[in-house]
């Protein structure tokens, strides 16, 4: 159900997107050379109103989880078509995580073992700590949204890492949840991605999905690490959300260390780095799902399967953080030079190829052949022997061997 609404509100919106001019338009900050409708946020957020409607009492809390969404959609859908203050966006957020809280009952109680002295309880804190981390958690999903398909990807690794979990443990409320939005992800990937021959994607997420998708992880997330169900430990969760997490706290503090807004866009983030290097979209795409998919899967199976302790986990994420900082900061130079030697030499083969052809097609010798007028001029400086070695040397080889008819006139 969720897989069909979804294509059925992209296909329907579309037009309408194009009408009224709901489109992301080109800009030099932009690869996209033509007005893209921002409909793949709406659509899903329709597609799971529908799905919730026909599956009533689906999963505990529905009815925040819709209001939250709603809120978050309406106002995306304003930024979206004319733009608004980042303040009014974050409060916007504060808003939706405080219904999470408050009507739903979920928040982040605990920390867990993260220094191996016993799990840390924020107590009084805990509403102010998941108020902050879910802002961020929203805000990181959407600034990872920089090329094609990367945003929702990296929301179905997330999203389907916690189906798998809650699959082992049989909590069937969460994992029917996560396959509700799996599927709707699943449909929008179909016309975001460059498949089926296109050079460009068919539709955009725009801000309302980015957002979307962020609240919708975070929601997700806390639901499975806290209170009794404990699926996950918090420390797992860093692991799941690990490259948007890490790629805008980095992003984040690069910006502010050179004294500009933290919100400031700009294209130094990872993807855009990859794509400075040579490669491709999709290239780029394989490289950073792979990338996610292993760190989401190695604190996974270190939780679960070889009990590793929590205090372990969140030292290696501390040093797999400090990694992706240190490296994000020569990254430029690094990229810059590994793209001047692929491109160098992906220019020498392709000259080399193309002369070849050339050769090959036309059958002309390409070494310098003197004209008649500078053979003559070597004439009356008297060099008729020099002009007579350079006419047999770029002589065709058909008339080598063959009688000069001018023989006098070239000798006297």
């Amino acid at each position: 159900m969720p897989l069909l609404a979804t294509v059925f509100f992209i296909v329907t919106l579309y037009p309408c997107a194009l009408k009224i001019g709901f489109t992301d338009k080109p800009t030099h900050r932009k690869q996209h050379q033509k007005h893209t409708p921002l409909v793949g946020g709406i659509a899903i957020y329709f597609a799971l109103l529908v799905t919730f409607f026909i599956n009533t009492n689906f999963f505990p809390h529905q009815a925040a989880f819709i209001a939250a969404a709603t809120l978050l959609v309406c106002v995306g859908l304003i930024d979206d078509y004319k733009g608004l203050d980042v303040k009014i966006r974050l409060v916007t957020e504060i808003a939706a995580a405080f219904i999470m809280i408050e009507f739903a009952h979920i928040k982040i109680i605990d920390l867990g073992d993260l220094l191996g002295l016993g799990n840390v309880h924020l107590g009084n804190y805990a509403t102010i700590f998941t108020i902050f981390a879910v802002v961020g958690g929203i805000n990181a999903f959407n600034m990872i949204d920089g090329i094609d398909g990367l945003a929702g990807g990296l929301t179905l690794i997330s999203i389907a890492s916690i189906a798998v979990v809650s699959l082992i443990f049989q909590d069937w409320m969460i994992f029917n949840f996560c396959i509700i939005f799996i599927a709707s992800i699943l449909a929008f990937l179909l016309f975001n991605l460059r498949i089926f021959g296109r050079s460009s994607a068919k539709i955009f997420l725009g801000d309302t999905g980015s957002t979307l998708f962020g609240f919708t992880v975070c929601w997700v997330l806390i639901d499975a690490s806290q209170g009794e169900k404990n699926l996950i430990t918090p420390t797992t969760v860093l692991w799941v959300t690990a490259l948007p997490l890490i790629d805008s706290v980095c992003i984040m503090l690069r910006r502010i260390r050179k004294r500009v807004s933290p919100f400031n866009p700009d294209r130094e983030h990872l993807h855009h780095i990859f794509q400075v290097a040579g490669y491709s979209i999709n290239q780029t795409l394989s490289i950073l799902f792979i990338f996610s998919l292993v760190i989401s899967c190695s604190g996974i199976v270190g939780s679960i399967y070889f009990d590793i302790p929590e205090r372990i986990l969140f030292l290696a994420f501390i040093f797999l953080f400090g990694g992706y900082y240190w490296l994000m900061n020569y990254a430029w130079k690094i990229m810059k030079i590994s793209r001047y030697l692929r491109t160098t030499k992906i220019f020498d083969r392709r000259v080399k190829i193309q002369r070849k052809e050339v050769d090959m097609r036309s059958k002309i010798e390409r070494r310098y052949i003197p004209t008649q007028q500078q053979l003559e001029k070597i004439y009356k400086g008297n060099g008729f022997f020099l002009a007579f070695l350079l006419k047999q040397c770029f002589l065709p080889e058909s008339k080598k061997h063959e009688e000069p008819k001018n023989k006098e006139k070239i000798f006297f």
